[in-house]
């Protein structure tokens, strides 16, 4: 196989702020609503109809403060306006609201910050507004729209901006952001679970901006990215998922992407930086190869890190990479496992799982061609790395599982020596390798790990990993 070497650049968030008059509110106790502040000299805030206000100041609500969305309003924003709001006395969960621009004005949004218990945003539409999560306790934004927001408030619709704990984004829709949907800086610990959130065709600047772009937490809490619908829009830069620690910040990071779908972007996952644990696990990556030069990206999931004491770990199970340039790339000194069945009672036993199909490349797109993608050079797996990689379990591309016909979907050592091998046999279904452990054969059985892992308190036909209720582990063929 040609000796190609995929790489992922990743976008930085950063944000700014214009100058506007600024009304401050007095730190009195008083919740206010727009009606109420429409009212006071100086707040920039006019009442339009009975349920519509524009805003053209930026407005300061400070901590012993608030402000309330009722039912059904519209706020309407004029010119950078940003709405800061300190601590948590706001009242956010109106039935519905919407918060837009003044027409043919570009606005900032809503800024949380200083947040000393749970905040909750819910049933708002933003449109072209976007909103910024700053330092303390965490806000769960709940069934709302994010409709082509503008990047005035950052790099993305939902910006974590400082460090933070127990933020929560569910059941959200972005539509055509101009950048990310969901983002936070690289040197933000902001822990997060995005969950149930259906993004479609984001980042329309054709940036380098992945759809969803998070940095680890650590101490503040696991990032979790899960049940997610990224629905690419075929454009040569955007990814969908990247977890990156360029900055290589300290701490035990805990990573969960799990179970989400996405599609015509330029790659699936990227993985970047050391001291990261992460399980990637049941994800669906289809026709991520919207890259004309397959150095350059178009992988379902990309894993690099570089330390020798902090690499970064993954395990990797269950997961499908379809129609991408290359199915899984492992670079540096990342240390992967893509599935470890010789021994079910290990620390690394993975069952692997993982479906590659219809990958591929022929490194640049040829004149005339739209992108690199082309599975008759098929690249399931480029292990770039010095190590061993396990990747048992699995299902490749070819039509015939044999060692022979995987090898040609394999970069690895039989290619260079200089790189790791990779340890594919047996391939899914196959448990011939798999060690029998003779148990009391009247003891009960507790589980049963089916050939797809999952566990269960009764069998499946076929072949089942069972440990005993003494402890033993046995392999029990169910006909």
């Amino acid at each position: 196989m040609k000796l190609l070497l995929p790489i992922l650049a990743l976008g930085v968030a950063m944000t700014g702020y214009a100058k506007n008059d600024v009304f401050t509110t007095p730190n009195t106790g008083t919740i206010y609503t727009f009606a109420d502040l429409a009212k006071i000299e100086g707040t920039g805030v006019t009442q339009i109809d009975e349920n519509t206000f524009s805003v053209v100041n930026d407005l300061d609500v400070l901590a012993n403060d608030g402000i309330t969305l009722t039912d059904g309003m519209t706020l309407e924003l004029g010119k950078d306006v940003l709405i800061r709001l300190y601590g948590s006395k706001s009242s956010l969960t109106p039935d519905s609201a919407t918060v837009k621009a003044i027409e043919g004005q570009a606005p900032k949004g809503i800024h949380f910050t200083e947040i000393d218990k749970p905040v909750v945003i819910k049933h708002v539409r933003f449109e072209q507004a976007g909103m910024k999560i700053g330092d303390g306790y965490g806000v769960t934004v709940e069934n709302c729209t994010f409709y082509e927001h503008n990047e005035k408030s950052g790099h993305a619709a939902i910006d974590f901006v400082a460090h933070s704990i127990n933020n929560v984004v569910r059941n959200c829709y972005f539509l055509r952001t101009v950048t990310a949907a969901i983002s936070s800086g690289s040197n933000v610990a902001a822990g997060v679970t995005i969950e149930d959130n259906v993004m479609e065709d984001c980042s329309t600047r054709n940036g380098n901006y992945p759809v969803i772009n998070q940095t680890p937490a650590a101490d503040n809490g696991p990032v979790i990215i899960r049940r997610n619908k990224i629905l690419g829009g075929k454009r040569t830069r955007p990814g969908a998922i990247s977890m990156s620690n360029m900055l290589s910040m300290i701490g035990d990071h805990k990573i969960f992407i799990e179970d989400n779908y996405m599609d015509n972007s330029r790659y699936g996952i990227n993985i970047l930086g050391n001291y990261m644990d992460i399980r990637v696990k049941g994800n669906q990556v289809i026709d991520c190869h919207y890259e004309t030069n397959a150095m350059n990206g178009g992988s379902g999931i990309t894993v690099n890190s570089t330390s020798d004491e902090h690499p970064t770990r993954v395990y990797i199970e269950g997961n499908r990479f379809e129609g991408c340039l290359w199915g899984a790339t492992i670079i540096g000194k990342a240390l992967v496992n893509m599935g470890h069945v010789t021994d079910v009672t290990g620390d690394d036993y993975n069952p692997g799982g993982n479906v590659f199909k219809n990958n591929g490349n022929c490194g640049t797109a040829p004149a005339g061609a739209e992108t690199a993608f082309d599975p008759s050079i098929p690249y399931d797996l480029y292990n770039n790395t010095a190590m061993t990689l396990y990747a048992q379990g699995n299902t490749w591309g070819c039509e015939q599982q044999t060692a022979a016909e995987i090898e040609k979907y394999i970069f690895h050592s039989a290619d260079d020596p200089t790189k790791g091998e990779v340890i594919f046999l047996p391939v899914a279904g196959d448990t011939s390798a798999i060690e029998s452990i003779e148990g009391n054969a009247d003891a009960v059985p507790v589980m049963y790990v089916q050939p797809s892992g999952i566990v269960s308190a009764t069998p499946v036909k076929g072949i089942n990993i069972v440990k005993m209720s003494d402890g033993t582990v046995r392999k029990v063929i169910v006909r």
